[in-house]
C-alpha cells in the first residue's frame, strides 16, 4: 500500500518525463502545510529541496502551495507547477 496518489506513480513511471530540461523543474512539495517545501531537479540531475526565503538557480522561493511554487529574481516573478 502507498500514499502516493494514482496519478503522480503513473507520472513518476512514464519514460523520458524528466528528461533533457534545460532549467529548474518542480517534481514535488512536501511537509506540513505551514512549512510546505519544495523538491526541483536540476538541470544536472540532482535534486534541491528549498523552503520559502530559500534561494534556488531561478530565484528566491517567495511562495510555496500544494501544486506550485513562485520565484522571484529581481523584479521578475516566475510560477512554477507540479507536472500533471
Amino acid at each position: 500500500m502507498t500514499d502516493t496518489p494514482d496519478n503522480v506513480a503513473a507520472l513518476a513511471t512514464d519514460k523520458g518525463v524528466l528528461k533533457n530540461r534545460a532549467r529548474l523543474t518542480l517534481i514535488g512539495i512536501m511537509g506540513p502545510e505551514t512549512n510546505l517545501r519544495a523538491l526541483f531537479l536540476l538541470p544536472s540531475g540532482r535534486t534541491l529541496s528549498a523552503g520559502r526565503d530559500d534561494k534556488t538557480p531561478m530565484g528566491r522561493l517567495v511562495g510555496v502551495d500544494g501544486t506550485s511554487v513562485t520565484l522571484q529574481r529581481g523584479d521578475k516573478t516566475t510560477r512554477l507547477h507540479l507536472p500533471g
